[in-house]
C-alpha cells in the first residue's frame, strides 16, 4: 500500500455519533496509519459513540457550536492559523461551510468534499418543516452548482451517487468514486466475541438481525410488518441494534403489531459484528442509502443478507441471489418472502454466506485506504 505523504491533514465532521459517515471517517483516520501526528479531527463538539474508536494520536479541535455562522469564521481563523495542506470533509452543509471558509480565508488548503447520499433523494426525504424543505430543493442545489466546482476533488461512496450528484452540479472533472473501506482487518476479530444475550445462544430460533439509526430513510416499519407475516410462517426472533429519533414510533408499532415477545431494541453496540455472525439473516429495509457499511460488514462477517433495492448502494455491493437478495423497496410481502426463503433453505443460506464473504472482499479495508491515500498523494503534489 502506497504511503501518504506526510503532511497536515484535517477532517472536519460535526459529530461522531452512531452513524454510517462518523464510522467511515474513524475508519479513515485509523487507517492513514498510526505515528501521523499531523490528523486534526474537527468537531463542533467533543461527544459521540466512536469518540473511543479513534486513533490516539490524533488532534481534537472543538468547536463548541453548532451555530453555522459561528462555525464558518471558526473555520476560517482555524485554516489561517493551522495551515492545514488538506482538509476533508463530509455532509452537503458542511461542505457548503468548508468551502466558503477556505475560500474567505484565503488558504492554499486543499479541500476534499465527501458526499454520502442521493442528495435528490435526501432533501426531500430529511427536510420536515416547509423551510428547511424549500432550502433543501432549492438554496441547497444553488450552492453546490456554485460552490462544487471549486473543490480540490469530490468523493462519491456509490456510482449512484455519484450519477445523482451529476444530475445537480454537472458533471465536474473532480467527481471520483471511492467506496467506503469497510471489511476492517479487526471485524472477523470482534466477529467472534460471544453475545450474551439469550436469543443467539439459542440455536433452535433463527435470528433475524437489523443494525443501523432509527430514523425514516432506515424504513423499520417496513422491517417489522415483513417480521409480522414472517412469524406466521416459522418461528424467529428480530432484533435491532441502534438508536435514534424514532426510537418510540417503532416501539408503538412493534406493540401494535402484536410482535414484542419476539422483537428486541438492543441500542447502539460498539461491536455490532458479533452480532452479525451469529445471525441468521441479516436484513437492510432502507428507502434510501449512498453505500450501506452495515451491509458489506455483515456480509464480511458471514451473514446471509437481504436488502431492499433502493437508491444507491445494495445493487452495487450484492449479486442478486448469488451473494444476497434485493427486493423492492417498501415491500414488506416481498421482503417477509425473502426472508422466509433463507431460513427455510439451509443450502441457498449457505451459497449466499459463502458468496457475500467473497463479495466483502472487493471492499476491503486496505483496497479502500489505498485508494484514498493515492487521491491525498495526487493534491499534495
Amino acid at each position: 500500500m502506497a504511503e501518504i505523504i506526510k503532511k497536515k491533514f484535517a477532517f472536519y465532521i460535526p459529530s461522531l455519533q452512531g452513524g454510517g459517515t462518523e464510522r467511515f471517517l474513524v475508519n479513515l483516520l485509523n487507517g492513514l496509519g498510526e505515528g501521523n501526528s499531523d490528523l486534526s479531527l474537527i468537531l463542533e463538539g467533543t461527544h459521540g459513540e466512536y469518540f473511543n474508536s479513534l486513533p490516539k494520536n490524533i488532534n481534537i479541535v472543538s468547536l463548541n457550536t453548532h451555530r453555522i455562522f459561528k462555525i464558518f469564521f471558526k473555520l476560517i481563523k482555524y485554516l489561517r492559523n493551522e495551515k492545514p495542506d488538506i482538509i476533508f470533509c463530509a455532509l452537503p452543509h458542511v461542505n457548503i461551510v468548508s468551502i466558503l471558509a477556505v475560500i474567505f480565508s484565503g488558504s492554499k488548503t486543499k479541500i476534499i468534499i465527501s458526499e454520502r447520499s442521493t442528495f435528490s433523494r435526501l432533501a426531500s426525504h430529511s427536510a420536515r418543516k416547509l423551510s428547511h424543505k424549500l432550502i433543501a430543493r432549492f438554496v441547497f442545489p444553488l450552492l453546490m452548482r456554485a460552490l462544487y466546482p471549486k473543490a480540490d476533488a469530490i468523493v462519491c461512496v456509490s456510482n449512484g451517487v455519484a450519477d445523482d450528484l451529476i444530475k445537480i452540479v454537472g458533471n465536474l472533472r473532480n467527481i471520483k468514486v471511492i467506496y467506503n473501506p469497510v471489511a476492517r482487518p479487526d471485524v472477523i476479530r470482534l466477529s467472534k466475541d460471544s453475545v450474551e444475550h439469550e436469543w443467539f445462544l439459542d440455536k433452535k430460533v433463527p435470528v433475524i438481525l437489523a443494525v443501523g439509526r432509527f430514523t425514516k430513510a432506515k424504513d423499520y416499519p417496513t422491517l417489522l410488518r415483513a417480521f409480522s407475516i414472517v412469524q406466521n410462517e416459522t418461528d424467529a426472533r428480530l432484533v435491532i441494534l441502534g438508536k435514534g429519533e424514532e426510537k418510540e414510533k417503532i416501539l408503538s408499532l412493534i406493540k401494535s403489531l402484536g410482535i414484542e415477545k419476539n422483537t428486541a431494541l438492543l441500542g447502539f453496540q460498539e461491536n455490532p459484528y458479533k452480532y452479525m455472525s451469529k445471525a441468521t439473516v441479516f436484513v437492510l429495509s432502507s428507502t434510501l442509502e449512498g453505500f450501506p457499511n452495515v451491509l458489506v460488514e455483515a456480509m464480511a462477517c458471514g451473514a446471509p443478507v437481504v436488502a431492499t433495492n433502493c437508491e444507491s448502494g445494495p445493487c452495487e455491493i450484492i449479486i442478486n441471489r448469488e451473494s444476497g437478495i434485493l427486493v423492492p423497496v417498501g415491500q414488506e410481502k416481498e421482503l417477509s418472502e425473502a426472508i422466509n426463503y433463507i431460513l427455510k433453505n439451509e443450502n441457498f443460506r449457505k451459497k449466499i454466506s459463502a458468496n457475500g464473504l467473497a463479495r466483502a472482499e472487493f471492499f476491503s479495508f486496505n483496497k479502500g485506504i489505498a485508494e484514498y491515500k493515492n487521491l491525498f498523494n495526487e493534491l499534495l503534489k
